[in-house]
């Protein structure tokens, strides 16, 4: 009866850790297409920077260069958010990997 009930245990533990990587990796998809997205829209933002920026002038051109400044510093910190996060959760699907194997 032990046998049985530890048996079980290690099913359902297995059953837990496999649930937890199909999760992880659908998150990891998510987190892949919202960059995707992102680098779309910063790929249509930089077109339209090298297309009409370059006819502005005084002021407007010294407060748009501040702004464009900072946008590129958000840019670099998201990318190395996302490189980061990505890591961090095939770190974790691997670690349950290793789980269930030792469950087996």
């Amino acid at each position: 009866m032990a046998s049985l009930l530890e048996s079980a245990e290690k099913e359902l533990r297995r059953w837990a850790c496999e649930t937890m990587i199909d999760c992880l990796e659908s998150y990891q998809g998510q987190v892949k297409e919202a960059i995707e997205e992102f680098h779309q829209g910063t790929h249509a933002f930089y077109r339209a920077n090298e297309e009409y920026v370059p006819y502005w002038q005084g002021e407007s051109r010294e407060a748009y260069e501040l702004v464009y400044g900072d946008l590129r510093q958000i840019e670099a910190r998201i990318y190395a958010t996302a490189d980061d996060l990505l890591h961090e959760i095939s770190r974790e699907i691997a670690r349950l990997r290793r789980k269930i194997e030792e469950l087996q």
